[in-house]
């Protein structure tokens, strides 16, 4: 069901231009921790964590839907309150293009096992609903 589901969002996805940046990058990847072009990568999106009353950066995620974000296992852990960024450039300062969004629903891939990540084996995906 899952992969049904995911492979109609990837459709989708490629239907409406997704993966065309309107600002095009100035190389083709980030390389040797290069900085990208400010907003060339729109997709990109920073998953926050909350500690305390604060949120924090715990890993980046794809949007690969309009409510849809791809991240991997290792950065979910059971119980933690999360949000997505989208517009981020540099977390250090408020850009005005940032736009925060509430985690929905966490779908987490039916193999997943945080014990095989130690191990160095496949890590599952894991997909958000965001509102």
């Amino acid at each position: 069901m899952m992969q049904t589901v995911l492979l109609l969002l990837l459709q989708a996805a490629h239907v409406f231009g997704c993966g065309t940046p309107a600002l095009q990058p100035e190389t083709s990847r980030v390389v040797n921790g290069e900085e990208a072009r400010p907003h060339s990568w729109p997709w990109q999106i920073s998953l926050q964590v909350k500690h305390g009353s604060r949120f924090h950066h715990t890993c980046g995620g794809t949007l690969i839907a309009p409510r849809w974000v791809l991240t991997a296992g290792h950065c979910i852990m059971p119980g933690d309150v999360y949000r997505v960024v989208l517009g981020e450039h540099d977390q250090s300062q408020q850009e005005g293009s940032e736009q925060l969004r509430d985690v929905m629903r966490i779908i987490v891939h039916p193999d997943w096992d945080i014990d095989l990540v130690a191990r160095g084996s496949v890590i599952k995906d894991i997909s958000f609903e965001i509102i």
